[in-house]
């Protein structure tokens, strides 16, 4: 925390622009540092501000409550996994098993990622006590790959000629499979990554057999 620290020395007069994306930025990487590290409830907004190098004032101008900042930082946070997975899009084919066991497995190895277990974790610590939060990260995670899947799905009806009445249920059925075997088997230990990746091939395989049932 010294190098973030000293790269937010105080100065005097109003931010610019750049300075005050530069400590919008290290306010969020500092504080998911430190939740995933210690937990929601033992992180202290005194703390954030003392880790980033900024006063107390700074950081409750950003964000009026710990709540507030940690919804930002899981918002962030989810960005920047999706910001990630998206990088491989250029292999997509039009081919939809193809395009299927793509999302399979990139779904397969963000789960897998260390940090985005741990921070699945403080997560499901706090969900229940923010309801709101819990609906947001339902949304913009397990809803983005939804859309995704669903758009593939209903473009593959029209271009194979081959009708799919529910489009979005399939694509449900199959983020639902992999998320929640990697949801109750990780606390095990036993989940690997590619154990994961089988799985999520023959989730694919099974959605595939059943392609007139869509």
């Amino acid at each position: 925390m010294a190098t973030t620290s000293a790269a937010l020395q105080p100065k005097r007069g109003r931010p610019s622009a750049a300075r005050a994306s530069a400590i919008d930025r290290v306010i969020l990487e500092t504080a998911r540092t430190l939740f995933l590290a210690e937990g929601f409830d033992a992180v202290a907004m005194e703390q954030v501000a003392a880790a980033v190098g900024i006063s107390k004032g700074t950081l409750y101008a950003r964000h009026s409550s710990k709540e507030d900042l940690f919804t930002a930082v899981v918002k962030d946070t989810i960005a920047q996994w999706s910001s990630e997975a998206s990088k491989l899009d250029y292999l997509l084919t039009e081919d939809i098993r193809q395009r299927l066991r793509h999302h399979a497995y990139t779904m397969a190895k963000s789960l897998m990622q260390p940090d985005v277990i741990s921070f699945q974790r403080v997560l499901l610590g706090v969900q229940h006590r923010f309801p709101e939060l819990a609906e947001t990260i339902s949304d913009i995670g397990y809803g983005y790959m939804i859309d995704i899947i669903s758009g593939d799905i209903a473009a593959a009806a029209a271009r194979d000629g081959i009708p799919a009445r529910d489009p979005e249920g399939v694509a449900r059925m199959i983020v639902s499979a992999i998320s929640g075997c990697h949801l109750h088997e990780v606390p095990s230990g036993k989940l690997t990554l590619e154990r994961l990746l089988a799985y999520a091939d023959r989730t694919v395989e099974l959605a595939m057999a059943a392609r007139t049932a869509w």
